[in-house]
Protein backbone atom coordinates (compact mmCIF):
# COMPACT_ATOMS: atom_id res chain seq x y z
CA UNK A 1 0.00 0.00 0.00
CA UNK A 2 1.42 3.26 -0.79
CA UNK A 3 2.08 6.54 1.27
CA UNK A 4 -1.00 8.21 0.21
CA UNK A 5 -3.25 5.64 0.88
CA UNK A 6 -1.64 4.81 4.52
CA UNK A 7 -2.17 8.35 5.24
CA UNK A 8 -5.81 7.88 5.43
CA UNK A 9 -5.60 5.25 7.90
CA UNK A 10 -3.66 7.75 9.66
CA UNK A 11 -5.98 10.94 9.43
CA UNK A 12 -9.13 8.22 10.16
CA UNK A 13 -7.23 6.93 13.16
CA UNK A 14 -6.42 10.83 14.97
CA UNK A 15 -10.08 11.83 13.45
CA UNK A 16 -11.53 9.17 15.40
CA UNK A 17 -11.22 11.52 18.70
CA UNK A 18 -13.07 13.91 17.42
CA UNK A 19 -15.94 11.94 16.79
CA UNK A 20 -15.80 10.40 20.00
CA UNK A 21 -16.05 13.07 21.98
CA UNK A 22 -19.07 14.83 19.68
CA UNK A 23 -20.80 11.37 20.56
CA UNK A 24 -19.86 11.27 23.69
CA UNK A 25 -21.43 14.57 24.83
CA UNK A 26 -24.41 13.15 23.37
CA UNK A 27 -24.42 10.02 24.88
CA UNK A 28 -24.24 12.30 28.21
CA UNK A 29 -26.92 14.64 27.24
CA UNK A 30 -29.41 15.35 24.83
CA UNK A 31 -28.06 18.68 23.39
CA UNK A 32 -30.20 19.09 20.66
CA UNK A 33 -32.99 19.53 23.40
CA UNK A 34 -30.96 22.01 25.59
CA UNK A 35 -29.20 25.42 25.04
CA UNK A 36 -25.60 24.65 27.16
CA UNK A 37 -25.41 28.19 28.58
CA UNK A 38 -28.64 27.80 30.75
CA UNK A 39 -27.93 24.44 31.66
CA UNK A 40 -23.79 24.15 32.25
CA UNK A 41 -22.04 26.32 35.17
CA UNK A 42 -18.93 27.79 36.00
CA UNK A 43 -15.74 24.99 34.77
CA UNK A 44 -18.19 23.05 33.17
CA UNK A 45 -19.31 25.52 30.96
CA UNK A 46 -16.06 26.41 29.76
CA UNK A 47 -15.02 22.87 29.24
CA UNK A 48 -17.78 22.22 27.12
CA UNK A 49 -17.27 25.50 25.55
CA UNK A 50 -14.09 24.31 24.64
CA UNK A 51 -15.00 20.84 23.21
CA UNK A 52 -17.55 22.40 20.98
CA UNK A 53 -15.22 24.40 19.58
CA UNK A 54 -13.24 21.79 18.52
CA UNK A 55 -15.58 19.07 17.44
CA UNK A 56 -19.07 21.42 16.91
CA UNK A 57 -19.90 21.52 13.93
CA UNK A 58 -16.56 19.98 12.00
CA UNK A 59 -16.71 16.59 13.08
CA UNK A 60 -19.29 15.05 10.80
CA UNK A 61 -17.69 17.11 7.92
CA UNK A 62 -14.28 15.96 8.61
CA UNK A 63 -15.45 12.44 8.82
CA UNK A 64 -17.29 13.02 5.51
CA UNK A 65 -14.16 14.39 3.69
CA UNK A 66 -12.37 11.41 4.43
CA UNK A 67 -14.83 9.05 3.41
CA UNK A 68 -14.94 10.84 -0.08
CA UNK A 69 -11.12 10.53 0.07
CA UNK A 70 -11.36 7.06 0.51
CA UNK A 71 -14.33 6.42 -2.18
CA UNK A 72 -11.66 7.93 -4.14
CA UNK A 73 -8.75 5.69 -3.14
CA UNK A 74 -9.99 2.56 -4.08
CA UNK A 75 -12.22 3.66 -7.05
CA UNK A 76 -9.60 1.10 -9.17
CA UNK A 77 -11.98 -1.53 -7.03
CA UNK A 78 -15.08 -0.56 -9.15
CA UNK A 79 -18.06 1.41 -8.08
CA UNK A 80 -20.28 -1.99 -8.12
CA UNK A 81 -17.40 -2.75 -5.34
CA UNK A 82 -17.60 -0.11 -3.59
CA UNK A 83 -21.52 0.34 -3.32
CA UNK A 84 -21.06 -3.18 -1.82
CA UNK A 85 -19.28 -1.73 1.01
CA UNK A 86 -20.96 1.39 1.44
CA UNK A 87 -24.15 -0.88 1.82
CA UNK A 88 -22.37 -3.17 4.29
CA UNK A 89 -21.45 0.07 6.22
CA UNK A 90 -25.04 1.74 6.14
CA UNK A 91 -26.62 -1.53 7.57
CA UNK A 92 -23.74 -1.61 10.21
CA UNK A 93 -24.29 1.63 11.53
CA UNK A 94 -28.47 1.66 11.36
CA UNK A 95 -28.30 -1.16 13.32
CA UNK A 96 -26.08 1.18 15.70
CA UNK A 97 -28.53 4.23 15.58
CA UNK A 98 -31.55 2.00 16.56
CA UNK A 99 -30.07 -0.56 19.50
CA UNK A 100 -27.31 1.79 20.83
CA UNK A 101 -26.97 5.77 19.49
CA UNK A 102 -29.85 7.08 18.37
CA UNK A 103 -28.34 10.61 17.51
CA UNK A 104 -25.80 8.73 15.49
CA UNK A 105 -25.57 10.83 12.08
CA UNK A 106 -22.95 8.23 10.25
CA UNK A 107 -25.98 6.49 8.56
CA UNK A 108 -26.62 9.91 6.64
CA UNK A 109 -23.15 10.00 5.94
CA UNK A 110 -23.03 6.92 4.42
CA UNK A 111 -26.19 7.92 2.33
CA UNK A 112 -24.53 10.68 0.69
CA UNK A 113 -21.45 8.32 0.03
CA UNK A 114 -23.80 6.35 -2.44
CA UNK A 115 -24.13 9.70 -4.37
CA UNK A 116 -20.41 10.30 -4.30
CA UNK A 117 -19.75 7.55 -5.98
CA UNK A 118 -21.17 9.29 -9.07
CA UNK A 119 -18.63 11.56 -9.21
CA UNK A 120 -15.56 8.91 -8.46
CA UNK A 121 -12.86 8.81 -11.56
CA UNK A 122 -14.41 12.42 -12.66
CA UNK A 123 -12.30 15.07 -12.84
CA UNK A 124 -11.48 16.95 -10.16
CA UNK A 125 -12.58 20.36 -11.09
CA UNK A 126 -16.42 18.81 -11.55
CA UNK A 127 -16.72 17.34 -8.38
CA UNK A 128 -14.84 20.36 -6.87
CA UNK A 129 -17.32 22.51 -8.41
CA UNK A 130 -20.55 20.65 -7.33
CA UNK A 131 -18.99 20.42 -3.58
CA UNK A 132 -18.34 24.65 -3.69
CA UNK A 133 -22.00 24.89 -5.64
CA UNK A 134 -24.13 22.71 -2.78
CA UNK A 135 -21.71 24.67 -0.04
CA UNK A 136 -22.97 27.79 -1.08
CA UNK A 137 -26.46 26.91 -1.26
CA UNK A 138 -25.68 26.11 1.98
CA UNK A 139 -24.75 29.60 3.11
CA UNK A 140 -27.32 31.35 1.11
CA UNK A 141 -30.33 29.38 2.62
CA UNK A 142 -29.01 27.68 6.04
CA UNK A 143 -26.61 30.46 7.38
CA UNK A 144 -27.21 33.62 5.90
CA UNK A 145 -31.13 33.57 6.22
CA UNK A 146 -30.94 31.86 9.10
CA UNK A 147 -28.89 34.48 10.97
CA UNK A 148 -31.45 37.40 9.46
CA UNK A 149 -34.44 35.72 10.77
CA UNK A 150 -33.10 35.51 13.99
CA UNK A 151 -31.63 39.12 14.30
CA UNK A 152 -35.41 40.08 13.01
CA UNK A 153 -37.23 37.98 15.55
CA UNK A 154 -38.02 38.78 19.02
CA UNK A 155 -36.62 35.52 20.03
CA UNK A 156 -32.95 35.62 20.01
CA UNK A 157 -32.06 33.19 21.77
CA UNK A 158 -31.86 29.33 21.76
CA UNK A 159 -33.98 27.93 24.83
CA UNK A 160 -33.91 24.41 26.93
CA UNK A 161 -36.78 22.39 26.45
CA UNK A 162 -36.81 21.17 30.01
CA UNK A 163 -39.34 18.46 29.89
CA UNK A 164 -37.87 16.75 26.64
CA UNK A 165 -34.76 16.84 28.43
CA UNK A 166 -36.46 15.43 31.74
CA UNK A 167 -38.06 12.53 29.18
CA UNK A 168 -34.41 11.57 27.64
CA UNK A 169 -32.70 10.66 31.10
CA UNK A 170 -35.81 8.69 32.52
CA UNK A 171 -35.66 6.39 29.18
CA UNK A 172 -32.16 6.44 29.07
CA UNK A 173 -31.67 5.90 32.86
CA UNK A 174 -34.62 2.98 32.90
CA UNK A 175 -33.71 -0.54 32.48
CA UNK A 176 -36.76 -0.50 29.69
CA UNK A 177 -34.29 -1.34 26.64
CA UNK A 178 -36.96 -1.35 24.48
CA UNK A 179 -38.28 2.09 25.83
CA UNK A 180 -34.35 3.01 24.66
CA UNK A 181 -35.21 1.58 21.08
CA UNK A 182 -38.17 3.18 20.52
CA UNK A 183 -36.45 6.18 21.87
CA UNK A 184 -33.53 5.73 19.65
CA UNK A 185 -36.49 4.98 16.44
CA UNK A 186 -37.85 8.53 17.13
CA UNK A 187 -34.50 10.39 17.08
CA UNK A 188 -33.64 9.18 13.68
CA UNK A 189 -37.24 9.51 12.41
CA UNK A 190 -38.19 12.49 13.77
CA UNK A 191 -34.96 14.58 12.55
CA UNK A 192 -35.63 13.49 9.33
CA UNK A 193 -36.14 16.65 7.30
CA UNK A 194 -33.47 18.15 8.80
CA UNK A 195 -31.15 15.39 9.14
CA UNK A 196 -31.46 15.18 5.63
CA UNK A 197 -31.05 18.86 4.64
CA UNK A 198 -27.94 18.70 6.54
CA UNK A 199 -26.74 15.29 4.62
CA UNK A 200 -27.31 17.21 1.44
CA UNK A 201 -25.40 21.04 1.66
CA UNK A 202 -22.68 20.18 4.62
CA UNK A 203 -22.49 16.30 4.52
CA UNK A 204 -22.26 15.57 1.00
CA UNK A 205 -19.94 18.65 -0.24
CA UNK A 206 -17.43 17.48 2.59
CA UNK A 207 -17.58 14.13 0.65
CA UNK A 208 -17.02 15.88 -2.65
CA UNK A 209 -14.61 17.76 -1.15
CA UNK A 210 -12.80 14.71 -0.18
CA UNK A 211 -12.71 13.05 -3.69
CA UNK A 212 -11.63 16.04 -5.29
CA UNK A 213 -8.83 16.07 -2.98
CA UNK A 214 -7.54 12.40 -3.80
CA UNK A 215 -8.21 13.39 -7.80
CA UNK A 216 -6.10 16.74 -7.64
CA UNK A 217 -3.15 14.30 -5.18
CA UNK A 218 -3.68 16.91 -2.46
CA UNK A 219 -1.40 14.39 -0.68
CA UNK A 220 1.44 15.45 -2.67
CA UNK A 221 0.82 18.98 -2.77
CA UNK A 222 1.04 19.25 1.28
CA UNK A 223 4.51 17.34 1.08
CA UNK A 224 5.81 19.45 -1.76
CA UNK A 225 4.74 22.63 -0.68
CA UNK A 226 4.49 22.94 3.13
CA UNK A 227 5.46 26.74 3.50
CA UNK A 228 1.87 27.36 0.94
CA UNK A 229 -0.13 24.93 2.83
CA UNK A 230 1.44 25.56 6.46
CA UNK A 231 -0.55 28.90 5.33
CA UNK A 232 -3.56 27.52 3.99
CA UNK A 233 -4.15 25.12 7.50
CA UNK A 234 -3.53 28.24 9.66
CA UNK A 235 -5.90 30.60 7.74
CA UNK A 236 -8.68 27.55 7.62
CA UNK A 237 -8.15 26.98 11.47
CA UNK A 238 -8.25 30.42 12.61
CA UNK A 239 -10.87 31.39 10.61
CA UNK A 240 -12.90 28.50 11.68
CA UNK A 241 -12.46 28.87 15.34
CA UNK A 242 -13.05 32.64 15.59
CA UNK A 243 -15.97 31.78 14.25
CA UNK A 244 -16.79 29.48 16.85
CA UNK A 245 -15.77 31.97 19.53
CA UNK A 246 -18.61 34.03 18.17
CA UNK A 247 -21.15 31.55 18.91
CA UNK A 248 -19.54 30.87 22.12
CA UNK A 249 -19.63 34.77 23.12
CA UNK A 250 -23.29 35.55 21.85
CA UNK A 251 -24.25 33.39 24.47
CA UNK A 252 -26.75 30.65 22.62
CA UNK A 253 -28.27 33.23 20.15
CA UNK A 254 -29.35 31.21 17.57
CA UNK A 255 -27.66 33.79 15.16
CA UNK A 256 -24.28 32.62 16.73
CA UNK A 257 -25.44 29.32 16.82
CA UNK A 258 -26.12 28.63 13.00
CA UNK A 259 -22.94 30.85 11.97
CA UNK A 260 -20.96 28.34 14.69
CA UNK A 261 -21.69 25.50 13.41
CA UNK A 262 -23.09 26.07 9.75
CA UNK A 263 -19.82 27.94 8.68
CA UNK A 264 -17.05 27.59 11.06
CA UNK A 265 -17.40 23.84 11.83
CA UNK A 266 -17.24 23.16 8.42
CA UNK A 267 -14.19 25.45 7.88
CA UNK A 268 -12.37 23.94 10.61
CA UNK A 269 -13.07 20.64 9.58
CA UNK A 270 -11.19 21.48 6.14
CA UNK A 271 -7.99 22.74 8.30
CA UNK A 272 -8.29 19.66 10.82
CA UNK A 273 -8.20 17.42 7.18
CA UNK A 274 -5.18 19.41 5.74
CA UNK A 275 -2.76 19.37 8.97
CA UNK A 276 -3.63 15.82 9.81
CA UNK A 277 -2.81 14.92 6.10
CA UNK A 278 0.87 17.38 6.67
CA UNK A 279 1.44 15.55 10.24
CA UNK A 280 1.40 11.83 8.19
CA UNK A 281 4.61 12.69 6.45
CA UNK A 282 6.79 14.05 9.51
CA UNK A 283 5.45 11.89 12.48
CA UNK A 284 7.74 9.21 13.67
CA UNK A 285 6.83 5.86 12.05
CA UNK A 286 6.05 4.39 15.37
CA UNK A 287 3.88 7.15 16.12
CA UNK A 288 2.26 6.77 12.89
CA UNK A 289 1.79 2.82 13.05
CA UNK A 290 -0.69 3.54 16.02
CA UNK A 291 -2.97 5.67 14.64
CA UNK A 292 -2.89 3.92 11.37
CA UNK A 293 -3.80 0.70 12.58
CA UNK A 294 -6.78 2.06 14.56
CA UNK A 295 -7.96 3.75 11.40
CA UNK A 296 -8.01 0.44 9.72
CA UNK A 297 -10.05 -0.80 12.02
CA UNK A 298 -12.10 1.98 12.40
CA UNK A 299 -15.68 1.20 11.90
CA UNK A 300 -15.12 -1.07 14.76
CA UNK A 301 -13.37 0.51 16.95
CA UNK A 302 -16.66 3.05 16.56
CA UNK A 303 -18.90 0.72 17.28
CA UNK A 304 -17.05 -1.07 20.03
CA UNK A 305 -17.03 2.37 21.42
CA UNK A 306 -20.86 3.20 21.16
CA UNK A 307 -21.49 -0.26 22.86
CA UNK A 308 -18.78 1.00 25.90
CA UNK A 309 -20.50 4.00 26.26
CA UNK A 310 -24.25 2.64 25.98
CA UNK A 311 -23.08 0.42 29.24
CA UNK A 312 -21.45 3.28 30.89
CA UNK A 313 -24.52 5.88 30.51
CA UNK A 314 -27.85 3.82 29.85
CA UNK A 315 -29.71 2.73 33.02
CA UNK A 316 -29.24 -1.64 32.62
CA UNK A 317 -25.16 -0.31 32.57
CA UNK A 318 -23.68 2.21 35.24
CA UNK A 319 -26.98 4.82 34.98
CA UNK A 320 -24.82 7.65 34.19
CA UNK A 321 -26.66 9.67 31.45
CA UNK A 322 -27.78 12.77 32.59
CA UNK A 323 -25.25 12.50 35.67
CA UNK A 324 -21.75 13.56 34.91
CA UNK A 325 -19.65 16.59 34.03
CA UNK A 326 -18.05 17.52 31.00
CA UNK A 327 -14.65 17.09 32.32
CA UNK A 328 -15.87 13.13 33.30
CA UNK A 329 -16.64 12.94 30.03
CA UNK A 330 -13.91 13.98 28.27
CA UNK A 331 -11.90 11.65 31.18
CA UNK A 332 -14.27 8.50 29.85
CA UNK A 333 -13.81 9.35 26.11
CA UNK A 334 -9.65 9.50 26.92
CA UNK A 335 -9.31 6.56 28.39
CA UNK A 336 -11.54 4.62 25.55
CA UNK A 337 -9.17 6.09 23.22
CA UNK A 338 -6.64 4.88 24.34
CA UNK A 339 -8.14 1.26 25.12
CA UNK A 340 -9.65 1.18 21.37
CA UNK A 341 -5.81 2.49 20.30
CA UNK A 342 -4.13 -0.68 21.78
CA UNK A 343 -6.74 -3.26 21.30
CA UNK A 344 -6.81 -1.97 17.22
CA UNK A 345 -2.70 -2.39 17.58
CA UNK A 346 -2.95 -5.68 18.80
CA UNK A 347 -5.20 -6.57 16.47
CA UNK A 348 -3.41 -5.42 13.64
CA UNK A 349 -0.16 -7.04 15.20
CA UNK A 350 -1.78 -10.87 14.88
CA UNK A 351 -3.97 -9.85 11.99
CA UNK A 352 -7.54 -10.79 13.32
CA UNK A 353 -10.28 -10.02 11.35
CA UNK A 354 -12.92 -7.22 12.47
CA UNK A 355 -15.82 -6.05 10.89
CA UNK A 356 -13.88 -4.35 8.38
CA UNK A 357 -13.44 -7.91 6.80
CA UNK A 358 -16.94 -7.97 5.55
CA UNK A 359 -15.65 -4.95 3.06
CA UNK A 360 -12.96 -7.25 1.36
CA UNK A 361 -15.90 -9.11 -0.64
CA UNK A 362 -13.20 -9.11 -3.90
CA UNK A 363 -9.53 -10.05 -5.03
CA UNK A 364 -9.07 -6.50 -6.06
CA UNK A 365 -9.10 -5.31 -2.15
CA UNK A 366 -7.73 -8.45 -0.42
CA UNK A 367 -4.68 -7.63 -2.55
CA UNK A 368 -4.73 -4.03 -1.51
Amino acid sequence: MNDSNRHIYFIGGISLILLFIYSGLYFMMPLNELNPFEYFFGRDLNVFNIADIITGGSALPLISIIIGYMLSQYGYTGKKHLAKVLGTALVILLLNAVLIFGFDAMPFIILMGFIGLIFVGRHWIITLAASLVLYTLHLMFNVVLEIITGLNSNIQHMYSGIQRVNEFISTYRSTDYLAIINMNVDILTGHGTDSLYSAVFIILPSILLGIALRELGFSGFIKDSPYISGGIIMVLLAGGIATKLLQVLSLGTTAGETLGEGFGGPVTAIGYFMIFLYLADIIPKPVFNLFYNLGRYGLTSYIVFNILMMFIFYGFGMAMYGQISVQMLLLIVAALYILLLIVSNVLAKYNIPALERTFLINEKMKQE
